[in-house]
């Protein structure tokens, strides 16, 4: 069963519905009170794509502002969540776009405890080193195909159904679990390459 603060606030809030049109009619406590419901969804999809907790701040805030600029767009009686994950996820691609560095990473670049968890994964077993595991998952994760990238954070880190992934992401339950599988296989394959490139260093 979803957790009940997911999608939304508590119950004693009005329903979502009545604040997104009263945000849609300029009343700007309206939409804060949107913002304080849907703020921690939003931190979590964030950062499910960022580390620095500084970025996961900024884009989060930046999310919400963009979110009140084109409050217009927004289609009154459509669930009001998955809009706002679009957003994010949007947000949160541009922020990795100016980040991400030119070039291919190499063996050499992996942090030892990178290093174990690669060899790990390649042999089927779980790695020890939980956050060498998932600094290396990012960089493997940088690699593919945006829409492909979002299915699996909002998949494995965020915790979400395939319909509300789906729900999220404007297309069918099968779309999505065709790009979970495609983006496994990328993952395994990025895998795959570095310890490639670390053999033939050797």
């Amino acid at each position: 069963m979803a957790e009940p603060d997911r999608w939304q606030g508590g119950t004693d809030d009005p329903d979502e519905a009545t604040l997104v049109q009263r945000a849609l009619e300029g009343d700007q406590e309206s939409f804060a009170a949107l913002v304080r419901r849907f703020q921690r969804l939003v931190f979590r999809v964030v950062g499910g794509f960022l580390r620095n907790p500084a970025d996961v701040e900024d884009v989060a805030q930046e999310t919400f502002v963009k979110a009140f600029a084109a409050l217009s767009t927004f289609r009154p009686g459509a669930p009001f969540a998955p809009w706002l994950i679009r957003i994010a996820t949007r947000a949160s691609y541009d922020r990795l776009r100016q980040r991400r560095r030119a070039g291919e990473t190499a063996w050499e670049d992996l942090a030892p405890a990178e290093q174990r968890a690669a060899q790990d994964l390649m042999q089927g077993s779980q790695p020890e080193d939980q956050a060498a595991a998932r600094d290396l998952a990012e960089r493997a994760l940088a690699r593919l195909a945006p829409k492909d990238r979002q299915a699996l954070i909002l998949t494995h880190l965020q915790g979400f159904t395939t319909a509300e992934v789906a729900g999220a992401m404007g297309c069918s339950a099968l779309a999505v679990r065709l790009r979970l599988h495609r983006g496994r296989r990328a993952m395994r394959q990025a895998v795959e390459s570095l310890l490639n490139r670390k053999t033939d260093a050797n």
